[in-house]
């Protein structure tokens, strides 16, 4: 069996996160449910986040609603032609960064 490519490590992370949608999220269990590393990968995203789980919620500032509120407003009149059909991949970079870090530190051996 070939070792996990980048984009299937990417979407578990994502899965694991919960930012999957709900056609991704189902891809992304059956391939757990077929795959011994793909299993295995989850089990060690999941135990690396578990922590996190214990630490109470920050509060939000009172103007982060407003704030994003604007923040989509002006991103909608910058781009009115792309449908807002599914999730969009601005914060791919971010992610990607956030990946890159995540799985030197938490997925390799």
């Amino acid at each position: 069996m070939n070792p996990p490519s980048r984009q299937e490590k990417e979407r578990l992370f994502a899965y694991c996160l919960g930012l999957t949608c709900a056609e991704e999220t189902a891809s992304v269990e059956a391939w757990i449910a077929r795959h011994e590393q793909a299993a295995g990968l989850h089990a060690r995203i999941q135990a690396a986040l578990g922590p996190l789980e214990s630490l109470p919620p920050e509060p939000r500032p009172a103007e982060l609603a407003e704030r994003t509120v604007q923040l989509l407003g002006a991103a909608t009149r910058e781009t009115p032609e792309t449908p807002c059909t599914k999730t969009t991949r601005r914060h791919a970079p971010d992610r990607e960064d956030l990946w890159l870090c995540l799985s030197s530190n938490i997925l390799m051996k």
